[in-house]
């Protein structure tokens, strides 16, 4: 029966000259003793046809014919794959009515339809880390499509943006939206598997290193000691501090807080982290409000009749794009005001919203609170998570405990 497995390929039709000094591309499908052309709507002359099989293409217009080429070639393979047994009739029922949209495989139109596709299922900032993702690629190369993603093209776009001085966390964050892409054209038999970019052997996607961004007990009572030199400062290190003395309640949590929330001297959450995720996994976190979070909550409250949220930045009526860029602007404006606050204090680590929440449970572990609990009070679903938060142990410490070693 393996003699009557169909085979492809591709032949330059050159009983006919078009204007343009090309010929037909035609596809061939053959099997035994049978063999058929088919129509690809590419054009191209032979010399152009020689260079389009090289592996290391640099024109782009050479390019752009490899990638209409190979397209039409995967998916003829695929439909192939699928007729059991093959059939010419069958083939040309599949081939000619869901022939292959190039447009579509360009990586731009893939991850919007990906995000449209899946919408309700994201998060706002799942979507915009997708846009942020593919304007990333664009810029490296504009155009891409999804036969452009090979190991060595990935490999520069690695080096690419570690030129641009950004971290293997951000590189890693934006290829596996690639990946997922990706995976998700394969599942679609859009691209086949058969040269799969990622994984052993092939192009591995960077994991960035997990930079221990806790400050010292000395810094952080700098900061509570410290009194600002305008107001935009004393709201920035308000919140920062707020952030610490609440779990290292992340920003987005505390503009989110409902007035309704507050029970007495405690109130409780869910981070919006993980409000996407199954229920199973959602952990609501009780936070006690301390005499020095109630004088910053009572400076900074509502003053709105019947505000649904207790701070007045957000509002009722924003969307949730709109809300997601506003709390996005919140941040970028704290952290502009707790870096000059930094400056002044001569604190060498960076006192950005995201340090919050690594001081606070370090600060805790340093206090040798069971880490059970810090797990608990960050939200976390596990304690390997928690461990990952928490910074080494500082010099002081290292020296109390290495001097037990002294008795021997």
């Amino acid at each position: 029966m393996e003699k009557y497995k169909p085979t492809i390929s591709f032949v330059l039709d050159k009983r006919v000259q078009k204007k343009s000094g090309k010929f037909p591309l035609k596809l061939k499908v053959y099997c035994n003793p049978t063999g058929r052309l088919y129509k690809t709507n590419i054009d191209v002359t032979p010399e152009e046809y020689k260079k389009v099989k090289s592996d290391k293409l640099r024109d782009e217009g050479l390019k752009e014919l490899r990638f209409k080429k190979n397209s039409v070639q995967s998916k003829a393979e695929k439909i192939i794959e699928d007729l059991i047994p093959f059939s010419f009739k069958k083939f040309e029922d599949i081939f000619f009515e869901n022939a292959t949209d190039l447009k579509g495989l360009n990586l731009s139109n893939l991850f919007d339809a990906y995000v449209t596709s899946n919408k309700n299922k994201m998060s706002v900032s799942t979507v915009i880390s997708y846009q942020t993702a593919i304007n990333s690629l664009s810029e490296f190369k504009k155009d891409l499509s999804l036969f452009d993603i090979t190991p060595e093209l990935l490999q520069e776009y690695e080096e690419f943006m570690l030129n641009k001085k950004k971290s293997r966390t951000t590189i890693g964050f934006y290829l596996r939206n690639l990946r997922s892409i990706y995976n998700d054209s394969i599942s679609r038999n859009l691209i086949s598997n058969d040269n799969y970019p990622f994984g052993k052997n092939k192009y591995r996607i960077p994991v960035g290193s997990n930079t221990k961004k806790a400050l010292s007990d000395d810094e952080i009572t700098k900061l509570f000691n410290h009194i600002p030199n305008n107001i935009d400062e004393q709201q920035a290190l308000d919140f920062w501090k707020l952030s610490f003395l609440c779990n290292g309640m992340n920003f987005c949590d505390i503009l989110r807080i409902k007035t309704d929330d507050l029970k007495g001297d405690f109130f409780t959450f869910i981070r919006s982290k993980t409000k996407n995720t199954r229920k199973g996994s959602q952990q609501e976190i009780k936070v006690r409000i301390l005499p020095a979070s109630w004088e910053i909550i009572n400076k900074w409250k509502s003053s709105r009749p019947n505000s649904l949220y207790l701070f007045p930045f957000l509002k009722e009526e924003h969307t949730p794009i709109q809300e997601k860029y506003f709390i996005q602007d919140f941040i970028k404006k704290n952290n502009k005001h707790m870096e000059t606050i930094r400056k002044a204090l001569g604190i060498e680590q960076k006192c950005n919203t995201y340090s919050c929440r690594h001081s606070f449970a370090t600060f805790y572990k340093r206090k040798l609170v069971p880490i059970e609990f810090i797990s608990e009070s960050l939200g976390h679903s596990n304690v390997a998570t928690t461990t990952a938060y928490l910074a080494s142990f500082d010099d002081k410490t290292i020296i109390e405990y290495s001097n037990l070693l002294n008795s021997f």
